[in-house]
């Protein structure tokens, strides 16, 4: 494959190859093996924008990782597990589209988002904040949710805030046909 060298001024071929190369990210040390593309002719490095955007996933999820923080990786597989879009899944996080799609492609999320995240890992976290959000979601939307989570013949699903309880507040779920979720 040939590359602009910019050293050359000149398409070259290229070497790929890679390396272990450490970096300073937000104070912390991170190292990984990341892909270097170098000029065969004068075996200077070459800048690719596509190789440096998948060096800095790397980068980023190693420091993620040292940071006790949701790799870019886990983020989307929290997606895919409720089979959203990023559309979607942003408006029931309450996040804006720009900001799922920075953190699947590798940007570091803050540690309230990430512990936001986290909480939809499990399946009834995600079901109560759905039924606070669907009113923010399409009726195509609020359907393809519904019939992951309810047997289809449930008609629509409504949500009623209680009175805390033991200082902890939560939320009913009901359904017109009867079925329902006790979100505790």
């Amino acid at each position: 494959m040939k590359k602009y060298c910019g050293s050359c001024e000149a398409s070259h071929e290229v070497v790929v190859s890679n390396d272990v190369r450490e970096y300073k990210i937000k104070e912390t040390n991170v190292s990984a093996r990341i892909t270097i593309l170098k000029c065969a002719y004068c075996g200077n490095e070459i800048y690719d924008k596509a190789n440096e955007i998948e060096n800095d996933i790397i980068l980023f999820d190693e420091y993620k990782k040292k940071n006790n923080l949701l790799t870019s990786r886990e983020i989307i597989e929290i997606r895919q597990k409720y089979g959203l879009s990023q559309a979607t899944f942003s408006k029931i996080l309450g996040f804006g589209l720009k900001t799922i799609t920075r953190y699947e492609n590798g940007s570091i999320q803050d540690s309230t988002h990430d512990s936001f995240l986290r909480l939809l890992r499990e399946e009834n976290n995600f079901i109560l904040l759905w039924t606070i959000k669907k009113h923010t979601l399409t009726e195509s939307e609020i359907s393809k949710i519904q019939s992951k989570f309810f047997k289809q013949d449930v008609p629509s699903i409504d949500y009623e805030f209680k009175e805390p309880c033991y200082n902890k507040p939560y939320v009913t779920i009901t359904t017109n046909g009867g079925y329902g979720y006790d979100g505790h």
